[in-house]
């Protein structure tokens, strides 16, 4: 189970891998980098998703690859892209083909786990609210509860209820959504009804819908200590 009070913070790191010349290479250094950063002090869980492209995604397109990890504090980021990039060199080529990379920061409100099992899915549901500090407060509530309900369905592994956090260390523009909520599941139906075009338990709490976006858990590394 993911400590939320160890670990308040969740680092996305995304970009789009634009040619699949050297997909291969590029997947085998990842797969090692998020394990070797799982293991450094500050860090925890470390994942790594690609997007499901389809007909149940909505809002604005995201990158490709996301490396996700929990950590103590945004700080522990200090790389940043240099301009003009550095050359590449031909033992790792596919840092030619990288695009569109960005950073981002949320802090987890809330976390919810039912079982110990490894879902295949992630969903990212995100939204705003305009309104008072006391309106907000009660959507923040709510939205806690609301994680509960869903981790109730089949096929919901885990939860976390995340709000954008600031940092001089993010890269790129702030996400569509202060607020986002994180589902593991087997599958987007767990979740998401393709019959009827909405979640099987909707959030109706004065929230303004900003995207849904499903990707497909690449691999999960714990730390080694």
């Amino acid at each position: 189970m993911t400590d939320i009070k160890a670990f308040p913070y969740l680092c996305f790191v995304r970009f789009d891998l634009v040619h699949k010349e050297f997909d291969r290479q590029f997947n085998i250094h990842f797969d090692d980098h998020i394990q070797e950063l799982a293991d450094r002090p500050g860090y925890s869980t470390a994942w790594r998703t690609k997007e499901l492209r389809g007909a149940d995604n909505e809002g604005v397109m995201e990158q490709e690859y996301q490396q996700i990890y929990a950590i103590s504090d945004p700080g522990l980021f200090k790389s940043f892209p240099q301009d003009p990039p550095p050359p590449v060199m031909e033992r790792e080529p596919w840092r030619r083909d990288l695009r569109n990379w960005g950073r981002v920061f949320y802090r987890s409100l809330s976390f919810v786990e039912r079982d110990t099992r490894a879902g295949r899915c992630w969903a990212r549901c995100e939204s705003n609210f305009r309104g008072a500090a006391a309106e907000e407060a009660r959507f923040v509530s709510e939205s806690a509860r609301h994680l509960k309900r869903v981790l109730e369905l089949p096929g919901i592994h885990r939860a976390w209820q995340l709000q954008h956090a600031p940092h001089p260390a993010q890269i790129g523009p702030d996400p569509v959504g202060k607020y986002m909520d994180l589902f593991e599941a087997d599958a987007p139906e767990n979740l998401f009804d393709p019959s009827l075009g909405e979640d099987r338990l909707p959030l109706k709490a004065g929230q303004e819908f900003a995207g849904r976006h499903f990707a497909r858990l690449l691999l999960k590394a714990e730390p080694r200590r």
